[in-house]
């Protein structure tokens, strides 16, 4: 073999040089990606590991909630007949708290994984005071009543009196 001269024995330099910046830039760059990644995963980890010890903190206060929500969680016993007493409780209540209801509505039964949810739609006219008194008194946690859908505007034609759109809800027990 030959002997390179000077000018090729530059160019190999260069050559190699070159190719040893760009290996060591690839690699530079991965380490700097796979640093950043491994720092991402442990603030993930360390999130979860926090939220994880709160969660074993209040164990006792989770159950009590769990076997207070098996017991008065009232059980779905006839379907057909749910969203009828769901109205007359409804109507009841407006009668106390001098809300008009108009015209009520069934819904469809909706089953989900935390509860089964039979709907009554209806539409309200009364002043603010007693809006505001008859959902208070129909939105208490043992009742298992709440308010799915709200849309609320004064009257048109008075403007003391409040119009309302309500699709209230009894959840049931999961079967």
């Amino acid at each position: 073999m030959k002997q390179l001269t000077s000018r090729e024995k530059t160019l190999v330099g260069v050559v190699g040089g070159i190719f040893f910046l760009l290996i060591n830039l690839f690699l530079v760059t991965r380490f700097l990606h796979s640093q950043a990644d491994l720092r991402r995963l442990a603030t993930q980890k360390s999130d979860n590991l926090q939220m994880m010890e709160a969660l074993c903190k209040t164990r006792d206060t989770w159950t009590q909630r769990d076997q207070w929500l098996s017991q008065k969680q009232p059980k779905l016993t006839n379907e057909s007949s749910a969203g009828v007493q769901l109205l007359d409780y409804l109507k009841d209540i407006a009668k106390k708290s001098e809300v008009t209801l108009e015209n009520p509505s069934f819904g469809a039964l909706a089953k989900s994984s935390s509860a089964i949810s039979v709907p009554v739609n209806i539409e309200t006219k009364s002043s603010w005071e007693s809006l505001i008194r008859f959902l208070t008194t129909v939105q208490q946690p043992d009742q298992f009543i709440v308010f799915e859908t709200a849309t609320l505007q004064t009257d048109p034609t008075d403007q003391s009196q409040m119009r309302g759109k309500f699709k209230v809800a009894r959840w049931y027990a999961p079967k």
